[in-house]
């Protein structure tokens, strides 16, 4: 009888739960959402129960949906937003609500570090730029500013290792993937790096042990199983966080291969055999799901985000409509620029107090000339992190996944100006964190010998081509000219 493998994708709006196959193709998937706290002062929080009963009312859903599937689950599989700072105490409660990737309120505690053991300290251990995002910074901000709640603290988990306690009753659970990204890893070790928790004064005893993401970290508990309505005992892997979960997904595994994921935010990125150091730092690390290798990434921060915004602001009615309004304007939009800094950048900039900005406006432009500049400023950004990979190696096509990519209008910018193919897959664009945890479970119960066997079953099916326009050299040399010119401003 066919296996049948459950996923959970923990995203930042909702959680996805998908029935996939052994061909990992998707027989069925549910959403469901929950709330994000926003704070005055930069806190961004979600409550961690809130992912565990979305979990029990996707199952729900599912069970109704597809029944004869959730009766032969095999294994589950989960992926989740990554950076996150889940305190737990000693009897498996969570002590405060989460404090997500977008939380910034330890911006005072990068800046200190940075001013004391400088930018190349941080990212040469670990791979990674120091902000406030980072888990090390938050967990010193909870140490910082609520020390009670930090003392009690017997474990600080990430977003799936919290999911993966719940069903299996080990809080003691993280994966290589989560731990690289959270700079709490030592790139070159794979293991938490002492000197630097002894520097930064970090407790290394509160973080739980680090395994590859296609291990079992434990079996699904009668509790949990009843909750669910599964039946008690299916392995459960340890997982991985969404960034290193795309990558299966998207049928990248071995070095040489990249790809786009063309979401919210975007990012291109793919295995190396050895980290890229980026003298400039431009690019940042996390390991891949087996552990066999590490992924390279260079991130825009507000990629669809720039998209929705301007489609709000500009009254289209759809995403659909502002592409059609896009496409009557000639590719430089009229000489005028976007930078997709709205919510700050991370790839190639990291700055956190960089802002969006248009620039060449005049009487001539219309809301149509603004549509396509959103667009081409997106896809500008992204040539800029494609260049600092071809700097490490030549790259002619990526594979795309994310919602971005049932854009035919947006792909073509993206092609044309980083004169790259965008290879489209046999499987759902927006569903490769899925796919990834879902195969990360295969092997862990032998479905699979490896995640590059899984993976086979993701095929190309077609191609968009970048095509030569000369307006653009100019629009991408605009482009690379006004950061340095406003970063002053932007830290004013």
């Amino acid at each position: 009888m066919e296996t049948i493998l459950l996923a959970f994708d923990i995203g930042t709006s909702g959680l996805k739960a998908s029935l996939v196959d052994e061909h990992l193709n998707i027989l069925r998937n549910v959403t469901t959402t929950y709330p994000t706290h926003h704070h005055p002062d930069g806190g961004c929080e979600q409550d961690a129960y809130d992912w565990w009963m979305s979990a029990v009312r996707a199952m729900l859903m599912l069970r109704e949906l597809a029944p004869e599937y959730v009766k032969r689950v095999d294994a589950i599989g989960i992926s989740g937003h990554m950076l996150a700072c889940l305190p737990m105490d000693k009897d498996g409660q969570a002590l405060r609500p989460a404090m997500i990737h977008a939380d910034t309120r330890a911006l005072a505690i990068s800046n200190r570090l940075r001013g004391i053991y400088g930018r190349d300290y941080f990212y040469n251990i670990t791979g990674n730029v120091l902000s406030p995002s980072s888990t090390l910074c938050k967990v010193l901000w909870v140490k910082e500013h609520e020390p009670e709640l930090y003392a009690k603290t017997e474990r600080f988990l990430q977003v799936k290792d919290y999911l993966v306690y719940r069903l299996t009753g080990n809080m003691d659970s993280t994966d290589l993937s989560d731990a690289s990204h959270a700079m709490l890893m030592n790139l070159h070790t794979r293991q938490y790096d002492r000197e630097l928790f002894d520097n930064v004064g970090m407790d290394l005893e509160k973080f739980p042990a680090i395994h590859a993401g296609c291990e079992i970290a434990g079996r699904l508990t009668e509790e949990a199983a009843y909750h669910l309505g599964l039946r008690a005992g299916i392995p459960v892997s340890v997982g991985g966080g969404d960034g290193a979960c795309a990558n299966v997904g998207a049928g990248v595994v071995e070095p040489g291969h990249f790809y786009l994921s063309l979401g919210t935010t975007a990012w291109i990125a793919g295995p190396m055999e050895k980290p890229f150091l980026d003298p400039q730092h431009r690019v940042f690390h996390m390991y891949t799901m087996d552990g066999h290798g590490c992924n390279v990434f260079g991130t825009m921060q507000c990629a669809g985000r720039s998209i929705s915004w301007a489609q709000e602001l500009l009254g289209y009615s759809s995403p659909r409509a502002m592409d059609a309004a896009a496409e009557t304007v000639a590719p430089g939009a009229g000489g005028l620029i976007y930078l997709p800094y709205l919510e700050g950048e991370r790839s190639p900039v990291f700055d956190a107090k960089a802002r969006g900005v248009f620039f060449g406006m005049n009487t001539m432009h219309k809301r149509e000339h603004f549509a396509r500049a959103v667009l081409e400023g997106t896809g500008c950004g992204l040539a800029q992190i494609l260049s600092a990979f071809r700097e490490r190696e030549p790259i002619e096509s990526l594979r795309i996944i994310g919602g971005g990519a049932k854009s035919p209008v947006w792909k073509q910018i993206i092609a044309d100006l980083c004169d790259v193919r965008l290879l489209e897959l046999s499987t759902f664009s927006d569903s490769a964190t899925s796919m990834g945890a879902a195969a990360a479970a295969g092997v862990g119960i032998g479905l699979y010998p490896d995640l590059a066997a899984a993976v086979a079953h993701i095929q190309t099916t077609g191609a968009t081509e970048p095509q030569a326009h000369p307006e653009y050299e100019l629009t991408k040399k605009k482009y690379g000219m006004l950061y340095p010119s406003l970063v002053d401003v932007f830290r004013t």
